[in-house]
């Protein structure tokens, strides 16, 4: 340290103990345990702020459902460096059951920035009943194969959720059905990397 400070380096900062930085942390907990939302619901807006931070040399990240316009999708990731989105189901109908909206667009979306050259966390939510089979790893790896798309994060389906769910005063249905772990998903990861698709947890 004292080395830095006389070759001319100037450290700046303020020492806080971990229990002053978690008292400002909790002062937004209302605004973490509500908070969620769709960047693309505020296009116009988001955009400004995307292309303004690029201006000024920022690296940028979104996490998204996809769910938008192909058109809008294109003009907003242009000024995107990094981007987080999930595909819940391979199937358009299924994916309809659980999100109440058909996948095409979300999955014509994904394929255009992973074509676009952009560093993408694509993961898929595995969710007991619904999309948790190896016939299930097998049709999304398919598919990914037809897209060329060759990595993925699982998201072992957890019990995280429940309390927003309390929070919005609406029924939550999968309270009694047990969380899934890294282990439990083994075989399923093996199916995509039998096609040769980087699938980690």
């Amino acid at each position: 340290m004292k080395d830095a400070v006389s070759k001319g380096t100037t450290i700046v900062g303020v020492l806080k103990s971990v229990e002053e930085i978690m008292e400002e942390v909790l002062k937004d907990k209302d605004f973490y345990e509500e908070s969620g939302g769709e960047i693309f619901a505020q296009f116009n807006f988001a955009k400004a702020i995307l292309k303004r931070a690029k201006e000024l040399g920022l690296h940028t990240a979104i996490e998204t459902t996809a769910y938008t316009r192909h058109e809008q999708f294109v003009d907003l990731i242009q000024y995107v460096d990094f981007i987080y989105t999930d595909l819940k189901h391979y199937n358009s109908l299924k994916h309809q059951e659980v999100t109440a909206v058909k996948n095409a667009t979300i999955i014509k979306n994904i394929h255009y920035a992973f074509e676009a050259g952009k560093t993408i966390v694509l993961r898929i939510p595995v969710i007991p009943e619904f999309n948790n089979s190896l016939d299930d790893a097998k049709a999304f790896s398919e598919l990914f194969d037809r897209l060329d798309i060759r990595e993925v994060q699982l998201l072992p389906f957890h019990q995280f959720g429940q309390n927003k769910y309390k929070l919005l005063g609406r029924k939550y249905d999968m309270e009694n059905v047990p969380a899934l772990h890294p282990e439990d998903l083994e075989d399923y990861r093996q199916v995509f990397l039998e096609h040769h698709i980087h699938c980690y947890f």
